[in-house]
């Protein structure tokens, strides 16, 4: 599958593969390849991937195994490739062809990936997504308003019976509208159901739980392996988290939970590296907190716009520097004595 789209690793720098490439540097090498299988990649993104690759030898190496598969690929029918390639696989029905085609691409080697479990799989394959950084307002077939955070995806699963939405990674704000037709709107988590009440909320997922805060109306929270019976109402002014086993005890709706839909972070006194994690949502690269500084109190509102600007100003509030590797690798750190 190899083209002018997919740049490649020239022959005298293909690494040893002896090493396995770890699973999370593997994900990064596979969210490249979907933007250059995207055909949409520009000589920015190029130039990005080459800082990347440069970063850390394991990261060639990474990059030398997705080459190894793309080249396995090439073995398919055409039709598979083509589907595999094409932007119309972000499409519902292209979307459906590809995931028919699972055995041949074990067959292919991908499997070993586990390459439907990725992020840049499950962005590819959603019905919409983000990129780092990015924000996206989707109005839904029943006038429902949907906001998508940095690095989102959601498929939309409408019916006679229901409404129904799939988180599949990210933090989605939603306001649902009235249905004619009286049908339950629910959105579905790794972790469990969350079901509208006529209401604006907002659903993050994380590695562990998925938080919940609600602005107008309620919800219902159900996690996936109690009784489904035993339903936890979150009112108005309410937030919480839940995994697959229960749900939190609901606290005050924080300002914070709902302001990056209007492209800002707000820091009540909150750790920098826990600051840092949260501005690392929504900009590319690595973003770093030195341990000699990560328990630094920040206070204030960000933008989430504008990411080098918000370290800037960290550096007029606290005893920091932005140290810079790379425009993709950068650490907070100590600043020098004068």
């Amino acid at each position: 599958m190899s083209d002018s789209n997919t740049p490649s690793l020239p022959r005298a720098a293909q690494p040893e593969l002896d090493v396995a490439p770890a699973v999370d540097i593997l994900q990064q090498a596979l969210q490249w390849q979907v933007i250059f299988w995207s055909g949409e990649a520009t000589d920015r993104d190029r130039t990005r991937w080459q800082s990347w690759l440069a970063a850390d030898p394991a990261h060639a190496r990474a990059w030398a195994q997705v080459e190894r598969t793309d080249e396995q690929l090439q073995t398919l029918a055409s039709p598979v490739a083509e589907v595999l390639r094409s932007a119309d696989a972000r499409r519902c029905k292209a979307r459906r062809t590809v995931l028919g085609m699972a055995g041949l691409l074990a067959g292919a080697g991908i499997a070993g990936y586990g390459l439907p479990q990725t992020v840049p799989w499950q962005m590819m394959m959603a019905d919409y997504h983000t990129g780092y950084g990015e924000r996206r307002n989707v109005e839904l077939a029943d006038g429902t308003q949907v906001t998508l955070g940095s690095a989102t995806a959601i498929n939309v699963c409408y019916s006679a019976q229901t409404r129904q939405l799939l988180l599949r990674t990210g933090e989605i704000f939603i306001v649902t509208a009235p249905d004619s037709a009286d049908r339950p709107f629910l959105v579905q988590t790794a972790r469990g159901s969350i079901q509208a009440l006529g209401t604006r909320f907002n659903i993050r997922e994380s590695d562990t739980q998925i938080q919940v805060a609600v602005q107008d109306g309620a919800v219902a929270i159900r996690p996936a392996t109690v009784n489904p019976d035993d339903v936890v109402r979150l009112d108005a002014g309410q937030q919480t988290c839940f995994d697959h086993t229960g749900v939190e005890a609901p606290e005050a709706l924080q300002i914070s939970a709902t302001v990056w839909t209007r492209g800002l972070l707000v820091a009540e006194r909150m750790r920098l590296e826990d600051f840092l994690v949260e501005l690392g949502r929504y900009r590319s690269g690595v973003l770093r907190c030195d341990p000699a500084v990560r328990d630094l109190i920040v206070s204030g509102v960000y933008s989430l716009d504008d990411t080098d600007q918000s370290l800037r100003l960290l550096t007029q509030a606290l005893p920091v520097q932005v140290q810079t590797v790379t425009r993709w690798w950068i650490t907070i750190g100590p600043h020098p004595l004068k």
